[in-house]
């Protein structure tokens, strides 16, 4: 009844301050005798809207604003299906929007809770001038001049007026698809990236990290890092969490030690960060080559250097120059945090060693496994939480019904990990979904995580390249790793033992390096 267009004609500070939300119109009290105001009241009437609830203005920005229609922007109709589907997919708590050019149709899919899900579908033409529309016209930072669905592309969306409250960017990238026949003969696959942070901590660095689901070893273990210098090595797959949890350390770090001066290298900046100064890395000319967008990372950290930093962020390392640079940092004595997509904790040691390589360092091991260099490494992985409301104790079930819920193949690996009587008393699984957890069964996400601080004796060996000897040394101390960690939330019935085989990426019972052991 009441779509886009409808508010897109309405003024900006209106839909700023209003939210439809079933069938009741909830108003921010700023709004009060706004002409513009008493207009819209009486026209909602006119479609049989008749309730109408004022709030204080912290309120309504608490409770109401991120529904409220602020990010419908006043263009043309395409520009407004693209700002609503963002504002869909963050209403959904999705993480990101993949969009695929089939020809006769565009299939839209977003990520929840880590899971790719069916959206919607629209007319191919349609479609494709969606595509034109959020790479030209949403984006205010891009690699070309306009879209072509024959180059690869990347894009970012900052303003606030095409955002959701509360979403900090989104991060666009596509790619021409030749397998996908489309009306033009090549095919478009784009995703949007959605930046906000979903966990809603806030505090100190115990209470952030309490919420996301660490475990005390581990925030005891990154306390001890935030008062350390050398460089910590953030780890895990895309979209576990890794710069999320980069930025709530950061935060506490600022709000315990204000005193010091921060700076970030961010290529591009993606979550505001308290009292840091942010220097922002690409620049059109770097776009599209690494070695250049590599040298523009150089050239970036090398004056972050010259800002009379205390502690330096680097929002990732991607190319070996930035490593080489992010090692030199270190060694100055500048504590020094970053990300980097590895394996497990210690997996960050070979990725580094082979980026190094590639900058021609003889002795990578040698010159990262620096006790002035290296002072910790974290790897971590988000897995979706079970709905507390609807999940069921998998020993309550039927024989048939257990058979379904978890397949054989897991059934196998998780006695390895449990006894059968843990598993039948303890372990639960996914429900067939309600109101609480919009019939997903699932409700958030939790961590599992490995958070290593190096000594002198694991840097030792780990530049002699012993590193199971290294990490058993680690683990003896009380040190759970990432699957131990997953195997405890099992226990505690907060996962289920198939979407956490699912997300870990290895079987339950994993033992690369060792047996399992306990928890703490």
């Amino acid at each position: 009844m009441l779509d886009n267009t409808f508010w897109a004609e309405k003024p900006e500070k209106v839909r700023k301050g209003v939210a439809l939300i079933d069938g009741v119109l909830h108003i921010s009290e700023e709004l009060k005798g706004n002409r513009e105001m008493v207009n819209l009241v009486a026209e909602l009437r006119r479609y049989g809207i008749v309730d109408f609830e004022f709030h204080k203005p912290s309120d309504f920005d608490e409770h109401y604003a991120r529904f409220s229609t602020r990010c419908v922007s006043n263009g043309n109709e395409i520009q407004v299906m693209a700002t609503s589907l963002i504002e869909r997919a963050y209403k959904n708590d999705s993480t990101d929007i993949h969009l695929t050019d089939l020809g006769n149709y565009l299939r839209v899919q977003f990520r929840t809770l880590g899971m790719l899900c069916e959206h919607t579908q629209m007319e191919g033409e349609t479609g494709r001038w969606l595509l034109q529309c959020i790479y030209n016209n949403l984006c205010d930072s891009t690699d070309s001049e306009s879209f072509s669905n024959l180059k690869q592309h990347d894009g970012r969306i900052t303003n606030r007026d095409l955002l959701p409250l509360g979403m900090h960017s989104v991060r666009v990238h596509a790619e021409p698809e030749d397998q996908v026949a489309s009306a033009s003969g090549t095919g478009t696959f784009m995703t949007l990236r959605l930046l906000y942070d979903s966990t809603a901590a806030t505090g100190t660095l115990e209470q952030r990290m309490t919420v996301m689901g660490f475990l005390h070893v581990h925030i005891e273990t990154t306390y001890s890092l935030t008062q350390r210098d050398g460089m910590v090595v953030i780890s895990g797959p895309t979209g576990h969490g890794k710069t999320t949890f980069l930025n709530h350390v950061v935060t506490s770090m600022t709000i315990e030690s204000p005193e010091r001066a921060y700076v970030a290298v961010e290529d591009p900046p993606e979550y505001p960060m308290r009292d840091v100064h942010r220097l922002k890395v690409v620049t059109n000319e770097a776009l599209g080559n690494s070695r250049a967008r590599g040298d523009a990372y150089i050239n970036k950290i090398a004056g972050a250097m010259r800002c009379d930093t205390d502690v330096l962020i680097i929002g990732e390392i991607r190319y070996p120059a930035a490593a080489l640079s992010a090692m030199d940092a270190a060694m100055s004595g500048h504590p020094t945090w970053t990300t980097i997509h590895a394996n497990n904790a210690f997996g960050v040691i070979p990725r580094m060693e082979g980026m190094l390589r590639q900058e021609n360092i003889r002795d990578p091991l040698n010159a990262l496994c620096n006790p002035n260099v290296l002072s910790g490494l974290t790897y971590q992985r988000l897995i979706a939480k079970l709905c507390p409301k609807c999940k069921r104790l998998y020993g309550s079930l039927s024989e048939e019904r257990r058979k379904e819920a978890i397949p054989k193949n897991i059934l196998e690996s998780l006695k390895h990990v449990l006894d059968w009587e843990e598993i039948m008393s303890k372990v639960f699984v996914r429900g067939e979904g309600c109101e609480h957890c919009k019939k997903m069964g699932l409700s958030g996400q939790t961590v599992v995580a490995e958070v290593v601080e190096l000594d002198m004796e694991m840097l030792s060996l780990l530049r002699d390249g012993k590193m199971y000897e290294a990490h058993k040394i680690w683990h003896d101390k009380g040190n759970p790793t990432y699957i131990e960690h997953a195997i405890e939330l099992l226990r505690q019935g907060i996962i289920d033992p198939v979407t956490a085989r699912i997300r870990l990426g290895v079987p339950l019972n994993y033992n690369k390096w060792f047996e399992p052991g306990p928890v703490r």
